[in-house]
């Protein structure tokens, strides 16, 4: 066991040749944060452990050749998959990064509705990316990234760039990954996605765990997202595998995401009156404002606990509310036949994912 600047470090001879090296983060030291943690892990590989031993000459050479994996702790995966990682990045010096295929697992519903989400958002989507140009996120729980693409000045220097404004405590501390994603596609390194290198972890299985999870989520994907809308000439210019049309793509899914509340809005104003015929349609507007409005003011004001019950209120709720409505749709969709809006509707919503389930067989 020895001290270190940043806290304690314990090193294990094992057998075979390997070793083990832990290192323990004093929190009087070093920063809090998932983020500041990779930081002093970056800096001690990449600067002190590389420079000790092949000096500042052979730096350069020696991150070429080094590579390091980010996992969670609750993250399963076997050997192979670390080897498709490898050879994905081995086959061009531009690959700075390569992420594998995420399964969740864990049980209940929740588990439930992230298995189909993390199969639409994250292989089909990631999948795209891969094809369009390059993946904007390698997820911090299991990805393969290079030693010399985080070693370039502006890459880990910017890293560790402290947040001093809104929007930095959002792109720099809710989604680190997404940021460190951003800075290497802004130095002109490609990011890839390895279909057939398999990981589990462990999805949140309570709601409480799963909002909050989301609440990062969500906002640091946007904004770093809206990062590389803003920056595309200069990212376009850098990175040979991002092209112009790539940038509209992801301008329109950003809009998308951007009227995807009002969507939701309207769509669940309409099921009302679709779905309870005694209900005028003003009253089903308030009956709409009246909840949403309540949790903008509690965002403000009211507690992140107090949030989270509220929205799990409002989620149980709403579940009810849609089953009636999906009964009122198909009653709908029988009585006035195959031309009505609900049965278009119906057809087209599901038709999405069953068509895509069925060019997807192994993916789905």
């Amino acid at each position: 066991m020895y001290r270190t600047p940043y806290g304690a470090r314990i090193y294990w001879a094992l057998p075979g040749g390997n070793k083990l090296v832990v290192h323990l983060k004093d929190k009087n030291k070093i920063r809090r944060k998932k983020r500041w943690s990779q930081v002093m892990y970056m800096f001690y590989i990449l600067k002190w452990a590389l420079i000790n031993q092949y000096g500042k000459a052979g730096l350069q050479e020696a991150a070429e050749n080094t590579y390091l994996l980010a996992l969670d702790g609750d993250v399963d995966f076997e050997p192979e998959a670390i080897l498709s990682l490898m050879k994905r990045m081995n086959k061009s010096p531009l690959v700075g990064a390569v992420c594998g295929r995420i399964h969740p697992i864990g049980s209940g519903p929740m588990v439930w509705y992230q298995k189909f989400e993390y199969a639409i958002s994250h292989w089909l989507q990631k999948a795209t990316e891969h094809v369009l140009g390059c993946v904007l996120c390698s997820p911090g729980c299991f990805s393969l990234f290079r030693g010399s693409a985080i070693l370039h000045p502006n890459v880990l220097d910017t890293y560790t760039t402290d947040s001093t404004e809104a929007e930095h405590f959002i792109q720099y501390d809710q989604g680190e990954d997404r940021w460190l994603c951003t800075l290497l596609l802004k130095q002109g390194w490609k990011i890839e996605y390895c279909a057939e290198s398999d990981a589990y972890t462990y999805a949140p299985e309570g709601f409480s765990e799963f909002y909050n999870q989301r609440r990062r989520w969500v906002p640091s994907t946007m904004i770093n997202v809206l990062d590389v809308i803003l920056d595309w000439k200069q990212i376009t210019y850098n990175n040979e595998n991002i092209s112009f049309l790539y940038i509209v793509y992801h301008s329109v899914l950003f809009a998308s995401v951007l009227l995807t509340p009002g969507t939701i809005f309207m769509l669940v104003f309409g099921a009302i009156i679709l779905g309870f015929e005694s209900i005028p349609p003003w009253l089903s507007l308030v009956l709409n404002l009246i909840p949403v409005g309540i949790f903008l003011i509690m965002t403000l004001y009211a507690s992140q606990q107090r949030q989270i019950q509220y929205a799990a209120i409002l989620s149980a709720i709403y579940v009810f509310v849609m089953v009636i409505v999906l009964i009122g749709v198909l009653r709908t969709t029988i009585v006035e036949g195959f031309c009505s809006t609900a049965t278009f509707f119906t057809i087209a919503v599901g038709g999405i994912f069953i068509i895509s389930a069925i060019i997807h067989p192994k993916v789905c």
